[in-house]
């Protein structure tokens, strides 16, 4: 037999292996329609990676919804729900947390890149080096965006929480999955508007208030984390965020998000614990989509 050189046994390897991706891949990618996110890991993280691909996809029946691995999680946006509600409760809630810990994954990568971003320029103002262009114009929008006075306050405001806050905060407000606003608009924290002129808005049942209307349920995540970022009724809570990223104790600073206050933040306390909801804070997206 001929022997065959390195460099053969090297190019055959490369050929097979590109062959077993063409032939396995449309088998294991999702068929659904995906946008790339220019995201970054959070600031520990060494290498960053640049992109991360986004999978859209309507949930018909129970079994579109793909389960969550806590370590490889699919960056997946529903765009459209089902109610949850027929599902025994356990049930009920698994496939809650399967719809909407994605999202909140992706919307923690988003904030976090804009954070280094401004983590970097802080640093060179410093080190009383010049911004340039871009650098002025990029903290120019997000001193405008998130009403901040100064690159100090944005910093505070630009941030994120751990995802088993969101995840009890999302769940008391949608019944875990069983209200008609997560259904019908994908809303998943009772987001109200008062604005008449808002195009997309459905209207609250016996009463003449409205409640926005989100093209996904990323698109309700970011207005939840601009939300909690922005106004001044949560102004304590991102001081304590700073310093702290237990739920526990972050929960007793959103007293002002119900009409409930005290007794909402002792139902967030109970959601979280009865439902060890803190297991999801280590979650990752899988790397496989990330570029």
């Amino acid at each position: 037999f001929k022997l065959l050189k390195i460099g053969d046994v090297i190019l055959i390897v490369a050929i097979v292996g590109v062959s077993i991706y063409v032939i396995v891949a449309p088998f294991f990618l999702p068929q659904f329609k995906s946008e790339i996110l220019n995201l970054s890991y959070p600031e520990k993280q060494s290498k960053p990676p640049k992109e991360i691909i986004i999978i859209r996809k309507r949930i018909n029946t129970f079994e579109d919804i793909i389960p969550i691995d806590c370590n490889t999680v699919i960056p997946v946006v529903y765009t459209k729900v089902i109610s949850l509600k027929p599902l025994p409760v356990e049930q009920r809630k698994k496939k809650f947390i399967d719809i909407i810990l994605p999202s909140i994954l992706i919307k923690n990568f988003q904030i976090q890149k804009t954070r280094e971003k401004l983590l970097e320029i802080s640093k060179k103002l410093q080190s009383n080096k010049p911004l340039n262009e871009d650098e002025e114009k990029f903290l120019e929008e997000l001193l405008d965006k998130y009403k901040a006075n100064s690159l100090k306050e944005l910093l505070t405001k630009v941030n994120t929480h751990p995802p088993s806050l969101v995840i009890a905060q999302a769940a008391i407000e949608s019944g875990w999955g069983t209200s008609r606003f997560f259904v019908l608009a994908n809303n998943v924290f009772g987001v109200w508007t008062f604005n008449k002129n808002q195009s997309f808005k459905i209207k609250a049942k016996n009463s003449n208030a409205y409640l926005k209307i989100y093209k996904d349920i990323l698109q309700s995540v970011d207005d939840y984390y601009y939300s909690i970022n922005v106004s001044w009724a949560y102004s304590k809570f991102r001081l304590v965020r700073l310093k702290t990223d237990d739920p526990l104790k972050l929960s007793n600073y959103l007293d002002k998000y119900s009409i409930l206050r005290d007794r909402y933040v002792k139902r967030i306390k109970r959601v979280i614990k009865d439902n060890n909801l803190k297991r999801f804070d280590t979650c990752k997206l899988n790397p496989s989509f990330v570029n």
